[in-house]
Formats: C-alpha cells, structure tokens, sequence
C-alpha cells in the first residue's frame, strides 16, 4: 500500500467533511443545519491540520498524528467509503508501520467520538486487533505492533503479597481504569485463575505504558501489581 503525507492538508478536506457529515464523529454534527455542519467541521479540521502531519493510504484511510516525546499521538483518523472494514483495517496499520519505522515510537490516542461511543468501541474490539482500550477518565486507546490473537499484558511490579505473580502474562477483555471516584475493577485471568484488577492510574513511559492497581484472588490476599503494555 502506498503511503502519502500531505504536504498540502487542504488536500483532505473534502473526505474530512464527507465523513463528518456521514459518521457524525461528534453531536454537533447531528445538527439539523447543513451550514452548522460544515462550520463545525471547518473549526475541528482547522484544530487538526495547526500541529499535525496527515498520513494518508491508499485512497481510504487519512491518520492525524502529532509526534510527542515518547509516543505518536493520533488526534483524528477516519477513513473514505471506498473498500471494506478490513481493507480499511489494513490501510491503518500500513501507515502505522510507515510512521513506527520513521521514529520507532509506539501509537496513543484517545475516543474523541461522542456520538454513538459505545458502538465505536465495539467495532475496534471487533476489526482493530492492535488496540487496546483502557477504560479511564481519557478513554486511552494504545496500539501493539502486530495484529494479536489474546490481549495480554505482563506482570512486572508486585509487592510481597503479590510477589509469585512477578514476570506473569495477564489475559484480558478489557482493561478498566478508575476515573475519579468510580471503581473500576476487570477481570483477569493469570495462568488460568481468575483476579479481579482494580485500575488506579495509567503512566506513559518510553517503549511502554504501565498500569498500577490493585489484585485479588476474591479469596485470599489483596495486593499491589503493575502491569506492562509493550507495543
């Protein structure tokens, strides 16, 4: 698949605001005025081309990224009515692997849909098999580098309550984070036993994203553990 990055971003313009107006990506565009519309999309297309570079596959997928300092940032992406889900799928991670080569960063983003959330993030559990969500105040989403079968994470701090879990491989649905004072507790599952984890705060560190909380067997102990996502 061929690669562009835009040196023109007005380039974009016309599949930006074709999408805006068919997918509704926010509620302003549920507005019953085409001119509110077209408007709103103008402001965000403006917010996203002043700090990012657009990626742009294949004739389908178009990616805003920022690059950070320890991370690629993606701001926005959507892709064209042309091909299918997974056609799409594949035009993605195409530039992913384009703009990893270049800086050797891993990819973060955050759900910034507002219309029709909960169906977005069932179509990424469903297509997007790099991703994962953490269900925290920001709604991170994290990128592995190749496609992945099991979600899985790695144990890689633990306290003496905890400490036989040390260098364990976390198996997971989703990964729940808390935001203020909600709980937030997910299954999990080491070594075929189940856990309850009680996310507390997600760290972005370089080549890697740490989630600290709390485990429990339901039964016995209840301990300190850090888990790893390597992309």
């Amino acid at each position: 698949m061929i690669i562009k990055q835009l040196i023109n971003k007005e380039e974009a313009w016309d599949d930006f605001l074709d999408f805006c107006l068919r997918s509704k990506p926010y509620k302003v565009f549920c507005s019953g005025s085409r001119t509110m519309r077209v408007a709103a999309a103008k402001r965000y297309f403006k917010e996203f081309c002043s700090d990012c570079e657009i990626y742009y596959c294949a004739n389908i997928c178009y990616v805003f990224l920022k690059e950070c300092g320890v991370y690629n940032h993606i701001q926005f992406l959507f892709s064209n009515k042309r091909g299918s889900n997974s056609t799409k799928i594949k035009a993605f991670y195409a530039i992913l692997d384009h703009v990893r080569q270049k800086n050797g960063k891993y990819f973060k983003s955050e759900i910034r849909r507002t219309f029709k959330v909960d169906f977005y993030k069932k179509w990424i559990d469903r297509y997007d098999k790099r991703a994962i969500i953490l269900n925290n105040k920001d709604q991170t989403v994290l990128w592995y580098n190749t496609e992945k079968m099991k979600k899985q994470l790695k144990v890689i701090g633990t306290n003496d309550v905890s400490k036989h879990l040390q260098d364990k491989i976390v198996d997971y649905d989703i990964i729940n984070v808390e935001s203020g004072k909600n709980v937030c507790v997910t299954q999990i599952s080491i070594d075929e036993q189940k856990y309850l984890f009680d996310g507390k705060r997600v760290s972005l560190r370089e080549d890697k994203c740490l989630i600290e909380g709390m485990i429990s067997d339901d039964k016995t102990f209840v301990a300190n553990i850090t888990l790893e996502f390597t992309p």
